[in-house]
């Protein structure tokens, strides 16, 4: 039996301790971290504890972990994206492998200089392209490729951010200002590309997008809307965005639990809502029921280290950026935006991301010369449907659902996880190698490019450019 990978993580925040960490936990056969650097003194001591993980080898941060030798097998990276250059040139310059959260880099140029490095060096590198391992884009990647379709003709792929997300990441959280993240399109939107370009296992040759911040904009302002959710704002009842509704009563959790393809997880929802008080009691010796009545995860548990205090909660709101009214942030980027393009087959697509959407997830639509392909991949449902032009009957493909306790991104990220475990022990090559996440941020920074030049983008033109 082959030893544990040991890994040293960079990053010990949501994605860091609670999707990659967590499934160390669960297959300590294949990986073990072995050390942690981590700003936050708390989340750098919580994560040691759980991985009993040394004194000597916890560290304030990367630079420091790396200066005290080379103490693992690989890195798995999982900084804030304006790190992800330094830091992966770093670790790939001092002979680790490494597993990089998406994106590469937030700008073109350091995007190019990490894939150099990467080359340079000859070590591995996987970029987090999670959605590949998912048994729903798996299936629609089988389905594409078995030549059910016949010839496919045109792809419609949405991302559809639920308005909370929206409101939580990109208006008062880590990536709402342009001048400090990568552009909305590539932090959000390079899986979304990746499987694009996975499907059809071709490039693009002509792009076009469009896009502006439409809504989260200073003119629309509620009347009397003071600085800060919690101070006060006469639209407290009506505003879909009211920070406490998000963060303390997670309504936005429980409305989609309320709407699981599975009855007892849309009885528990229902009951969460409608009646809270015969909930709590319920909750009292029904473990599940008290899972969501006393809920602690994303994204409440990204804005204080004690998630499960809902008074440390209603101080991060009074404090930090997380409890601002939304009107009133120094969010710049896109709230909407449309990315068409041209592949060499001829094969067209439209991809559209939107943060306005009532859940949180994917819709797919795959139009063929036999056959066409609905999808719809979301918090509380994940199906499939294959409508042919002929006589057959409907194809419906339900497959489980995000509520169902699999890991992350619907088992993507456990997925992703075991990927690169074998990767790194020799058994199988990635699916997602430096090389192809390479053409994704490509197609996302070319179409930052036509929506701020309003012009259609040549790819090969846009590749010689950047030297690929």
């Amino acid at each position: 039996m082959s030893a544990p990978v040991r890994i040293l993580l960079f990053g010990a925040g949501n994605r860091g301790s609670d999707a990659y960490g967590a499934y160390g936990l669960a297959h300590p056969d294949q990986v073990r971290f072995v050390a942690v650097a981590e700003p936050n003194a708390t989340r750098r001591s919580r994560f040691a504890e759980i991985h009993q993980i040394p004194p000597a080898n916890q560290f304030n941060s990367w630079q420091e972990a790396l200066q005290s030798g080379k103490m693992a097998d690989a890195v798995i990276n999982a900084t804030q994206d304006e790190m992800h250059h330094a830091s992966a040139i770093a670790a790939l310059t001092a002979g680790y492998d490494m597993l990089l959260e998406k994106p590469i880099a937030p700008t073109l140029n350091e995007t190019l200089s990490v894939m150099r490095t990467a080359r340079v060096s000859g070590r591995l590198l996987m970029i987090c392209h999670v959605l590949r391992y998912t048994q729903f884009f798996q299936k629609v990647h089988q389905i594409l490729t078995s030549g059910q379709l016949g010839q496919i003709i045109h792809i419609s792929h949405n991302e559809n951010v639920s308005y909370y997300h929206m409101a939580h990441s990109f208006v008062r959280g880590n990536w709402r200002n342009s001048d400090q993240s990568a552009p909305m399109i590539l932090a959000k939107c390079c899986h979304d590309l990746d499987l694009l370009y996975w499907f059809l296992n071709e490039k693009p040759t002509l792009l076009n997008s469009n896009g502006n911040l439409s809504h989260f904009r200073a003119e629309n302002t509620p009347d009397g809307a003071p600085e800060r959710c919690t101070d006060g704002c006469p639209a407290a009842n009506s505003c879909p965005y009211f920070a406490p509704n998000i963060y303390i009563e997670s309504l936005p959790i429980k409305i989609a639990v309320s709407r699981s393809d599975q009855p007892l997880l849309r009885f528990v929802g229902n009951l969460a809502l409608k009646k809270p008080r015969l909930a709590n009691q319920i909750a009292k010796v029904v473990p599940k029921i008290r899972t969501l009545t006393a809920y602690s995860g994303w994204p409440r548990n990204t804005i204080t280290e004690q998630p499960k205090n809902e008074q440390a909660v209603w101080e991060a709101l009074k404090t930090g950026p997380y409890g601002r009214c939304v009107y009133r942030c120094d969010n710049n980027v896109v709230d909407h935006q449309i990315v068409t393009m041209t592949f060499e087959s001829g094969i067209t697509t439209t991809l559209t991301m939107h943060g306005h959407s009532h859940e949180e997830g994917r819709t797919l639509r795959v139009d063929g010369s036999r056959a066409t392909l609905l999808g719809k991949f979301t918090y509380s449902q994940v199906w499939l449907e294959v409508h042919d032009h002929g006589v057959k009957p409907v194809e419906r493909i339900t497959l489980p659902s995000m509520t169902d306790g699999t890991s992350g991104h619907g088992g993507g990220d456990s997925g992703l996880m075991a990927q690169f475990v074998k990767a790194m022990r020799g058994e199988q090559p990635p699916l997602t190698g430096w090389r192809d996440s390479l053409e994704s941020h490509l197609m996302a920074f070319a179409a930052e490019e036509s929506r701020l030049t309003n012009q259609t983008i040549i790819m090969q033109d846009f590749r010689d450019k950047a030297e690929c």
